[in-house]
């Protein structure tokens, strides 16, 4: 197994330990996911995911194809087990970033798509935000701070690392640490628990 392999492997274990711990903190009850940002976040890391193989992105696009897949899953699960309060602003997110998407097939570069798919995927993550603003408990900043660690070992897993390749994987990164440290925030000033393993009773 060569170094990117190894590093692409990684990602893909660190991811579904991520998964595997926001998973079991829905099935506790302490996580409600938003349907609509995690099938946006499934349907943008697809595209990600088509425009990383075009970028040279070797075995790092198949740690993104896993991540792509299960936030799919999860957002079926969300369907009947997540966050239902839908508000006009995240049917409005949702129905922009579903006409936007079309867009990288529109040109052959996959540089320009991945611009598109930072710029659609900033979008989809309104419906979480606004939804861990006033509940900021129903979402796991650990799961979010390992789920930033998976992208910083895809940047590793490229085979020839090039900036057009690196930008992807970077920003997921920046936004998951970005969102976990956005939640501990907003637990600390609601007065939650700091994380989802706390012993702390919860309001």
């Amino acid at each position: 197994m060569d170094q990117h392999s190894f590093f692409a492997l990684a990602a893909i274990t660190l991811a579904a330990l991520r998964y595997g711990t926001y998973l079991y903190t829905i099935y506790q009850g302490k996580t409600k996911p938003h349907a609509f940002t995690w099938l946006l976040l499934g349907s943008v890391t697809t595209v990600g995911t088509i425009a990383q193989f075009g970028l040279g992105g070797g075995p790092s696009a198949w740690a993104l194809a896993f991540v792509a897949f299960t936030c799919l899953f999860i957002a079926f699960l969300a369907l009947f087990v997540g966050e239902r309060d839908y508000k006009t602003s995240d049917w409005a997110a949702l129905i922009v970033c579903f006409m936007a998407i079309p867009l990288w097939k529109i040109t052959e570069n996959p540089m320009v798509a991945v611009i598109l798919v930072v710029a659609i995927d900033i979008l989809s993550y309104w419906p979480m935000i606004r939804k861990s603003f006033n509940k900021p408990q129903t979402e796991p900043p650990i799961s979010a701070f390992i789920s930033g660690m998976r992208y910083f070992l895809i940047l590793f897993a490229v085979p020839e690392p090039t900036w057009e390749s690196l930008v992807y994987p970077l920003y997921l990164m920046l936004v998951d640490w970005g969102f976990a440290g956005y939640i501990v925030i907003r637990r600390a000033q609601l007065g939650y628990p700091l994380h989802e393993y706390s012993k702390r009773q919860t309001k």
